[in-house]
């Protein structure tokens, strides 16, 4: 009975550890978008570095602050990338180079999303992630002229940090750089596997005692 529980709890603890999701950082990026007018496009883009499919996003239905988003979504022929600035965005590294999603929007007073990214690294150049916001011809707004993105943060492995994103403003069209706070994400639930070996271990249990 003993070596029967034992197994029990053993086979209870390896489904719990394959169950697990890969940990991922969650934090609320905005941006005040109020000296703007459009119709504009936004980008957003998931570098591959490292040559490993390791990395994966997702970014909530992006909340316009009075404005909206036009048309259909853009993936420039990448992929690795599903969804949309209305429904909420999926991106991953799968892609030989890079996952790229362009949606033209107009603007209103702000611009917000949750975003939720993993932070692995095999080594050699990161993964990055960035966005962008650019007019019509694609000329995009940021001080950084290497870039052209307003956010940028490179996937260099362990837990992130807001400081771990590189923020830029774009001064020629007044705008600040975007602010980004950490975010509380939900422990995720068990799953009906784990809850079942729990069961039967919490059974065996209770006939031992009885026994």
């Amino acid at each position: 009975m003993n070596r029967l529980l034992g197994f029990v709890a053993l086979a209870g603890l390896a489904l719990m550890l394959a169950a697990s999701p890969a940990r991922a950082d969650s934090f609320t990026v905005s941006l005040n978008t109020s000296p703007l007018s459009g119709p504009l496009i936004i980008a957003f883009q998931l570098s591959d570095g490292d040559g490993v499919a390791d990395n994966s996003l997702t970014i909530s239905p992006v909340n316009f602050g009075g404005g909206g988003a036009l048309g259909l979504p853009d993936y420039e022929g990448t992929t690795g990338v599903s969804g949309d600035l209305t429904s909420g965005i999926a991106m991953d590294d799968s892609s030989v180079f890079l996952a790229l999603l362009v949606q033209d929007f107009n603007p209103g007073s702000s611009l917000s999303f949750l975003l939720n990214i993993t932070d692995n690294f095999a080594g050699g150049f990161p993964d990055t992630f960035a966005m962008s916001i650019c007019d019509t011809s694609f000329n995009c707004y940021s001080d950084d002229t290497n870039t052209g993105a307003l956010l940028v943060l490179n996937l260099t492995g362990g837990t992130l940090s807001p400081s771990d994103f590189i923020l830029n403003g774009a001064s020629a069209q007044g705008l600040s750089a975007p602010v980004v706070t950490a975010a509380v994400s939900a422990v995720p639930e068990p799953s009906s596997l784990l809850l079942l070996a729990s069961g039967l271990a919490g059974l065996f249990v209770a006939k031992k005692r009885a026994a």
